[in-house]
């Protein structure tokens, strides 16, 4: 199915765009000529000031979490709106960290404050706060760094939009340098980590209890109280739905269960899972790296993609609440209202990716000439395409 509707765009491309010049296209910007001053672009730009020498040993030797030091300069159309901020800069991701263009986390030295929104200035979920600020990363965009750029970025805008009740990374994008050297397109985002999240609910970092599941369903606790995660674990092993459902919340994990299956995240449940909790609080669940939503098994219900191949403790906590008939009622009722209200359709997707992808347009040749991946910028019009079309057919399975 996928080589089939990659055939279609093709021959609907060539037809429907004959004057289209791709050669000439690419060679617009010269990635080596690009500076922080002259770059022509409406999006915020970044330059990272650092040791070259270092920066190039953390980037080449990219697993072993090397910190570095440096300063952060941000500008928008020719205003500063940052500058001289002491960062620490590593390389961040799994995968990701492989990729030609790396993912940075940036550690301020101190909170930044950002109640003017210089830093990150998206549309905020009305629990949440973007007023401070103590980490972020600039992204490449995971999985789809060779695609389109616009996957993961899209997929939480379209949760925004819909006002689910998730918890999530916030992202703009941005154009990167390093010591004025073009480094490319990326999405400066927010975390999900003790920092990121304690910022979100403008509580302590030691008020948050934070676990995680990577890939093959392993958990790992990060940070906090230990034996509450402990106690979780041990309730969904025993199927004690009586305590679970007093140790999450309930309308969060509906929301976070219904869009992961709905977008078909074939690289979840087993993988890119955490749940925290504040204080004693319930338990939530928040949303991140999407970049493998709608990509395969697309025809799966999203039954099957909560229960896939690998154990995990979320697939095993949604079929003890689902078993039980008033949680069941609830979270049908939920998923169809986000079905018969179309707060999470093709038509809202495409619109999306069609707004992010105006963003960067101007500035993707020159990505596209310093990576060669898309390999052509018609490439990268093809690619948005397909996952438009892929999310569409994706919806109809669901329907």
């Amino acid at each position: 199915m996928k080589y089939v509707i990659y055939i279609l765009l093709i021959i609907s491309f060539a037809f429907g765009c004959t004057s289209y010049d791709d050669n000439n296209k690419t060679k617009d910007q010269n990635y080596e000529a690009l500076t922080p001053e002259n770059i022509d672009t409406d999006l915020k730009v970044a330059n990272l000031v650092l040791d070259q020498s270092a920066f190039d040993e953390m980037y080449a030797d990219y697993l072993n979490e090397i910190e570095i030091e440096g300063v952060l300069f941000l500008y928008k159309n020719g205003e500063t709106l940052i500058e001289n901020e002491i960062i620490e800069v590593e390389v961040k991701g799994g995968f990701s960290s492989s990729l030609p263009l790396k993912t940075l986390g940036i550690k301020f030295d101190d909170t930044y404050h950002n109640e003017d929104r210089q830093l990150i200035d998206p549309e905020v979920l009305p629990f949440h706060s973007l007023d401070r600020v103590k980490a972020f990363r600039f992204r490449n965009s995971g999985n789809d760094f060779r695609n389109t750029m616009l996957k993961d970025i899209s997929y939480t805008k379209l949760a925004i939009d819909a006002d689910l009740n998730l918890d999530l990374m916030y992202s703009e994008q941005t154009v990167v340098f390093v010591n004025s050297t073009f480094l490319g397109v990326m999405n400066l985002r927010t975390e999900v980590n003790a920092n990121g999240l304690s910022r979100l609910y403008g509580v302590n970092k030691s008020d948050i209890t934070l676990a995680k599941i990577v890939e093959a369903g392993i958990l790992e606790k990060k940070d906090g109280d230990f034996d509450k995660i402990d106690d979780f674990i041990t309730a969904i092993e025993k199927n004690d739905y009586d305590y679970l459902i007093d140790e999450i919340d309930v309308d969060n994990f509906i929301d976070y269960i219904i869009f992961q299956s709905y977008i078909g995240n074939r690289d979840w449940p087993k993988n890119n899972v955490r749940f925290f909790a504040i204080n004693d609080g319930p338990f939530r669940f928040p949303l991140f790296d999407l970049d493998l939503a709608s990509t395969e098994y697309i025809d799966r219900t999203p039954t099957q993609f909560i229960n896939g191949p690998v154990e995990n403790p979320i697939t095993d906590l949604f079929n003890i609440m689902y078993a039980n008939e008033s949680f069941k009622q609830t979270y049908d009722a939920r998923f169809q209202y986000l079905m018969d209200s179309k707060l999470l359709s093709s038509s809202k997707f495409n619109a999306i990716v069609t707004a992010y992808k105006s963003n960067i347009e101007q500035i993707m040749p020159a990505h596209i000439n310093k990576y060669s991946t898309p390999t052509t910028f018609a490439e990268w019009y093809l690619n948005i395409e397909y996952i438009k079309n892929n999310f569409k057919a994706r919806e109809k399975y669901v329907r």
